[in-house]
């Protein structure tokens, strides 16, 4: 009898990745829409008109050679004008065959950097999610990872309703559910004076807010 021993890295294959950078005039109270597959997401607020995104493009291949046969595979675009941007990215199309053939090889990584005083919409199917120094909506929307939210100000939230359906939620927040796991998992509370909307939604993950002042 043969018995084969594998490392992690020839089971999985090396990892190879691959760096572009983009930026775009975009101005506050604008709102930024992101759809991303697999992969995780950084987003910073920051006090310039402008929106800047680093994209990493990850490959799984055993040689560079195979992975520079792969990146073409996914494509990183942006699109929109200086008050609606639309990032987002492109994989192969599903084969009824083979649905998920290659997909498992690739990843894209962002970090984001947007006018702190804009709007955010998020749509992510694999990957964790963060989000610091955005005083504006947010809606974010990930179906397998965990979700970070960085609160500039817990008194400026008007709403906060984030909920995990397997997973966990944690806060720091005063007023707040400290920690929850299990199914169902919710942190919800509303403030008449502020003017900021964020709505968490994670199918299976955690959540965790926290904030740099309390109530």
């Amino acid at each position: 009898m043969l018995i084969l021993l594998f490392s992690p890295a020839e089971l999985c294959g090396f990892q190879h990745s691959k760096t572009t950078r983009y930026s775009k005039r975009f101005f506050s109270y604008g709102t930024l829409t992101v759809n991303t597959r697999i992969g995780d997401v950084t987003i910073d607020g920051w006090d310039d008109p402008r929106l800047t995104v680093v994209a990493r493009t990850i490959v799984h291949a055993r040689s560079k050679k195979r992975a520079d046969a792969y990146y073409h595979l996914v494509q990183v675009r942006i699109e929109g004008d200086d008050h609606n941007i639309h990032l987002y990215t492109v994989y192969p199309p599903r084969r009824l065959w083979r649905p998920f053939r290659d997909e498992t090889r690739l990843s894209v990584n962002f970090h984001i950097r947007m006018p702190y005083d804009a709007n955010l919409r998020l749509k992510c199917v694999d990957g964790d999610v963060t989000v610091r120094g955005l005083t504006q909506s947010i809606k974010l929307d990930d179906n397998y990872g965990d979700v970070e939210v960085d609160v500039p100000s817990a008194y400026g939230v008007r709403l906060l309703d984030a909920r995990s359906w397997l997973g966990y939620v944690q806060s720091d927040l005063q007023g707040t559910p400290q920690n929850g796991v299990g199914f169902s998992k919710r942190i919800s509370f509303t403030n008449i004076y502020g003017k900021q909307v964020i709505v968490i939604r994670v199918r299976m993950g955690g959540i965790f807010i926290y904030g740099e002042d309390n109530w």
